[in-house]
């Protein structure tokens, strides 16, 4: 039978797709057989299933997350009209912002996963399962990049953080709210809105392998620094996560300049969830200092995104101007 015009439901890991048949016993797998049977008819007959490595997303390398996308987006090539991919919530946010910047298709990518096993009460692996293929069928959803299905609701890649690994509404865009929303009993999809995309790269990008995140702490990071500086060479690119609008230690100044010596691109990041890059007082370690010192700005974006997003851009043989401006391009 043809899976043209169903949705692919890649089954890459995470609780959702997991059971724990007694609380000493290790979690098991559930299959495709036992997935159909919790859903409704309509869904049933909506979906495909595609097996992918079920490790732990913790395992997960961003090369890994690149050839994840890719069996997604070859899904759509053999005429898939949306894919939906379970995953673990410990990293869902990075691997859907990573999607998000090399998805290029108009058909929805969306991703879903739980904190609560398939067979614990209450458990939502129906639901979402159902909302997300729901999601992925609608032409609403089509070109809006690739979307979280959470809490009776969808996200954008690029604004939903994970506040909480213990709460069903750990999922959350702090500054923008959903892009769309389920409303119950019907489930009736209503999208409230289109949310902005920057340059999209081609798919095949193999993001590099080497781009490491330095956090600043009160009074910390010098040890951990000075090691880094150590393997300069072999870093792809560095971001600062730095203090409010983007301040660091004025220790770390004479370190970041070693690593510049050696022509390795450092992105300034605020580490507050809601943070952005702010050129305001000038002094040693301030962050007008330091995009003087010709640090790329992250503007908006935090740490974790700025890493993935450097990657990409680096991965894609972009360097020098065209570099900083894709980093802002938000």
């Amino acid at each position: 039978m043809s899976n043209r015009d169903k949705i692919a439901l890649i089954l890459a890991g995470g609780q959702i797709i997991l059971k724990s048949p007694l609380p000493e016993q290790d979690t098991v797998p559930i299959e495709a057989e036992e997935i159909l049977s919790l859903l409704p008819e309509k869904t049933q007959e909506a979906l495909f299933f595609v097996n992918w490595s079920r490790q732990p997303i913790s395992h997960y390398t961003l090369r890994m997350c690149g050839d994840l996308i890719q069996l997604a987006g070859r899904q759509i090539e053999e005429g898939s009209s949306g894919v939906v991919m379970t995953c673990g919530t410990q990293c869902l946010t990075e691997l859907a912002y990573f999607a998000d910047l090399v998805w290029s298709y108009p058909q929805p990518l969306i991703l879903i996963s739980s904190i609560n096993y398939a067979n614990s009460p209450g458990s939502e692996t129906a639901l979402s399962i159902s909302q997300a293929v729901s999601a992925a069928g609608s032409q609403a959803c089509w070109g809006q990049g690739v979307l979280v299905c959470a809490q009776d609701a969808l996200y954008a890649a690029r604004e939903v953080s994970l506040i909480s690994n213990y709460s069903r509404a750990g999922c959350m865009a702090l500054l923008y709210g959903p892009v769309a929303e389920f409303f119950e009993p019907r489930g009736c999809l209503s999208l409230r809105r289109s949310p902005h995309r920057g340059k999209v790269m081609d798919i095949k990008t193999i993001p590099a392998r080497h781009v490491e995140i330095l956090s600043a702490s009160l009074g910390g990071g010098d040890v951990v620094f000075s090691a880094l500086v150590e393997h300069a060479e072999e870093l792809d690119g560095l971001v600062i996560s730095a203090f409010g609008g983007g301040d660091i230690p004025p220790s770390w100044v004479p370190l970041l300049r070693k690593i510049m010596r050696v022509g390795k691109p450092i992105v300034l990041a605020s580490r507050c969830a809601m943070g952005r890059v702010q050129a305001g007082t000038y002094f040693e370690g301030s962050a007008k200092h330091l995009l003087e010192m010709d640090l790329f700005s992250a503007g908006t974006l935090t740490p974790l995104q700025a890493r993935i997003k450097l990657a990409v851009g680096l991965g894609a043989e972009i360097s020098g101007q065209a570099l900083r401006e894709y980093m802002l391009d938000e």
